[in-house]
């Protein structure tokens, strides 16, 4: 395949398809699984801050109800008061400390807020460089100067049922960020990686996907020489023929040995052409004629009659014998059904030498009937039996009982097992051989049973 130019381009073209396909179908799968990755790790610190957040609230919110427990507020938070932008008092570590090393790496602060908005007190990492964001947003996220980012939560302060502060509790999401850095990484790398092995892969599955393909077309191009081949002969011989007549036309005495030989040539090639039209409509499912009940018994009597004359040419005994009381039927082309056996009969008789026996069996099994050819042949070769119902396969005289499937001698087209396999099949019946060289041969159809 590879050295047809023909298949290469269009494996080449598949392979390529097959991998831009699956190329968008990872991107946005990748782009699918960031976005669901990401979204779960929101949820999972937007969870844990808010109950840090609540278990803040809970504790705050009673003093910061009562303005003489804001001392209070501070020795247990630890909060940094800011009465005045210039007049903060001390602020201890505790609260940073415990924050911290409860969470550790991450940074957490917290602020207070008044009714307006304005900084009130604060706790957890240095808030500098944090600009005070607007109260009334419940989710937020800051960036410092340095350039990491902060998620944050602001929750409602209330005194005798009326917003008096709010509350801003906020962590670093650093450890986020290079999950999402690692999670990117990984998915930017992978998808060239991964579309390697598509792209392998799509080579190889094009090439497996169009292996049929190319045997088919490799048994057309055989089909085409063997037809070709076959074609060629009686047209040679006609054309020889009609050379031989002109130049003998002052002779009429040997005008009819010369019209024998055209005719002849003509009948083969008029079969030749029939033959291959029939494969033809039997390919397609073409065949015409209506199926109906034909009796097997009949059919194989009317041919051991026909073809008597046959295998006394050939100084062979042909018989028959039916193993069955009954007729039995099958449904089908009557037609066709006496193409199939009689090729099958016919080739017996070419393939069984002088003084040789030809029996033909009818017989019965469940939901089939069997009919079997037998030869005293020399038999088949194992390596042939299974190709010889190609088209126009050459079988030497030694590989099969004196018979070569496109022989001249027998005047046969070479198609005649070809045609019998087909016609068995397009009945939902089949052909079996069995044969050993120097034992003969025996084919048996099987067909179903009429109803």
């Amino acid at each position: 395949m590879e050295r047809n130019p023909i298949f290469h381009q269009t494996r080449l073209r598949l392979a390529a398809w097959y991998t831009l396909v699956m190329g968008g179908i990872l991107g946005l799968s990748s782009l699918g699984v960031y976005s669901v990755v990401a979204h779960v790790y929101y949820e999972t610190i937007d969870q844990g801050l808010q109950s840090v957040a609540n278990a803040l609230h809970k504790s705050i919110e009673p003093a910061w109800q009562q303005p003489g427990q804001l001392q209070r507020l501070n020795k247990e938070f630890s909060l940094e008061l800011c009465v005045a932008q210039t007049n903060c008092l001390p602020k201890t570590t505790a609260i940073k400390k415990s924050i911290t090393e409860a969470a550790n790496p991450v940074n957490y602060y917290i602020r207070l807020l008044d009714r307006s908005g304005k900084l009130f007190a604060s706790g957890g990492i240095e808030f500098d460089n944090f600009p005070i964001t607007s109260a009334l947003e419940h989710w937020q996220i800051l960036t410092d100067d340095s350039g990491t980012r902060y998620r944050e939560i602001t929750l409602p302060l209330y005194t005798q049922n009326q917003v008096s502060g709010y509350l801003q509790v906020a962590r670093s999401i650093t450890d986020l960020d290079q999950h999402l850095v690692y999670l990117r990484l990984a998915l930017v790398l992978g998808l060239p990686i991964s579309m390697i092995f598509v792209g392998l892969s799509s080579w190889w599955l094009a090439g497996r996907a169009m292996q049929p393909v190319y045997l088919s077309y490799q048994q057309m191009q055989q089909f085409t020489a063997d037809a070709a081949h076959e074609f060629r002969t009686p047209l040679a011989a006609m054309y020889s023929t009609i050379e031989a007549a002109i130049k003998l036309q002052q002779e009429p005495k040997s005008n009819g040995g010369i019209l024998d030989v055209l005719k002849r040539q003509n009948r083969r090639l008029s079969q030749l052409v029939g033959d291959l039209l029939l494969l033809t409509r039997i390919d397609q499912k073409e065949l015409t004629g209506e199926y109906q009940s034909c009796c097997l018994n009949d059919l194989i009597s009317d041919l051991i009659e026909e073809l008597a004359f046959l295998a006394v040419e050939n100084k062979v005994n042909l018989s028959k014998q039916v193993q069955v009381s009954e007729k039995l039927y099958a449904m089908g082309n009557e037609e066709q059904l006496y193409r199939l056996i009689s090729n099958l009969i016919a080739n017996a008789i070419q393939a069984t030498s002088s003084g040789g026996k030809v029996t033909v069996f009818l017989e019965k099994s469940e939901l089939y009937t069997m009919i079997k050819i037998q030869d005293t042949g020399i038999g088949i070769a194992v390596e042939h039996q299974q190709r010889i119902f190609d088209r126009f396969y050459r079988v030497d005289r030694d590989a099969y009982g004196g018979l070569r499937l496109r022989s001249r001698t027998s005047g046969g087209s070479g198609l005649g097992l070809a045609i019998a396999i087909a016609i068995a099949r397009a009945h939902k019946g089949n052909i079996h051989v069995q044969s050993q060289p120097g034992l003969g041969s025996t084919f048996t159809v099987r067909l179903p049973l009429s109803s």
